[in-house]
């Protein structure tokens, strides 16, 4: 554990701990701007038109700091209409999920948004690279039956979301892709990081549900460890300083594995279990024994996830195995949180 060195690392109770977000506004508050509108906590600049066609249509505030806002940019010529919208807000301190939820909570979002029949999904792990840290995200591509096309692309920086939406009645994934581009040349989402990257000094928030025994309590324990140990050997602090790199599949199989070599350890054997942890600890090992792991996890968190290219194609053979042999346990219920913070 040599990387554990190199952190400081605090525990907590779960209950201690707080995610803030903010005070939002009962209804979104359009801001009036004639010429450029500057976003007074990122600086970022929205000028009246961008990429040459492109006009400005709307800048709104969702939160009563004016911290989180959107501007949208439309372009409508001869029937072709495309539009996109920037959003910018924030994120505060990086804890294990963040992207991942903001990500289904955006996606959530875009389907209502849409509001179409016939809607169709992919979706795919994105990075973009600055000069100095390196951001994650996902995004996801809509085509309707319509002809409809829209793009999702989020990127966690630091202690900001950026979110860019755009939509088109050209059915153009290239276009798309040109667009979302150009964007980040202007609103480059390391520039975002850069204003509160995050530290390493890392946090472990122990959930009420741990304590329900000795081994379940060392198995998260050792398990929270081992994925911190994991991001020090495997993830440059270029991209440790914009986000919880857990959208990493390999973190999880870290610390899955450590979750179960704890109870075979010769101070524990033969200690006292509840029956949550005996249960817990049997469909994981059935589950290992299998060779399901990959896939357990790659359910589990829907595919969001960065998936080595060797991992063999298993998932549809696994979705019949689970199946057939009562899988039940869920790695979404926590039993503790590893948070990074921002610098001070």
């Amino acid at each position: 554990m040599e990387s554990l060195r190199k952190v400081t690392i605090l525990i907590f109770l779960l209950a201690t701990f707080n995610i803030v977000n903010g005070q939002p506004r009962m209804q979104p508050k359009k801001i009036k701007a004639k010429e450029n509108y500057i976003h007074s906590s990122t600086h970022f600049n929205f000028p009246k038109s961008l990429f040459g066609d492109y006009q400005r249509e709307s800048v709104h505030s969702f939160d009563k700091k004016n911290q989180n806002i959107g501007v949208s940019y439309e372009k409508n010529q001869n029937g072709e209409k495309t539009v996109f919208s920037i959003y910018v807000y924030p994120a505060f301190d990086a804890y294990e999920g963040r992207l991942r939820q903001e990500y289904q909570r955006s996606l959530y979002s875009a389907f209502w948004a849409m509001k179409k029949e016939g809607m169709h999904a992919r979706q795919y792990y994105v990075r973009h690279e600055g000069e100095k840290y390196i951001c994650n995200g996902f995004e996801a591509i809509f085509t309707t039956d319509n002809n409809d096309l829209s793009q999702l692309t989020l990127f966690e920086s630091g202690t900001w979301f950026l979110k860019i939406r755009i939509t088109s009645n050209q059915r153009d994934t290239t276009l798309l892709s040109d667009i979302k581009t150009q964007i980040l040349q202007v609103f480059d989402p390391t520039v975002l990081a850069d204003l509160t990257p995050l530290n390493e000094k890392i946090s472990v928030y122990m959930a009420k549900a741990a304590f329900r025994d000795s081994v379940l309590l060392g198995s998260a324990m050792g398990s929270a460890f081992r994925k911190i140990d994991w991001v020090m050997d495997n993830v440059n602090e270029k991209e440790r300083a914009t986000g919880m790199p857990d959208l990493y599949l390999d973190f999880h199989i870290a610390g899955l594995k450590a979750f179960m070599e704890f109870q075979h350890r010769p101070d524990y054997v033969n200690s006292k279990k509840s029956a949550f942890t005996e249960n817990y600890l049997r469909q994981l090992q059935l589950i290992s024994d299998a060779d399901f792991i990959n896939e357990f996890v790659m359910e589990q968190y829907g595919m969001i996830l960065i998936i080595p290219d060797n991992i063999p194609d298993k998932y549809d053979e696994y979705l019949i195995w689970k199946s057939q042999n009562n899988i039940t346990i869920k790695l979404n219920d926590d039993f503790y949180i590893i948070s990074f913070a921002a610098k001070k």
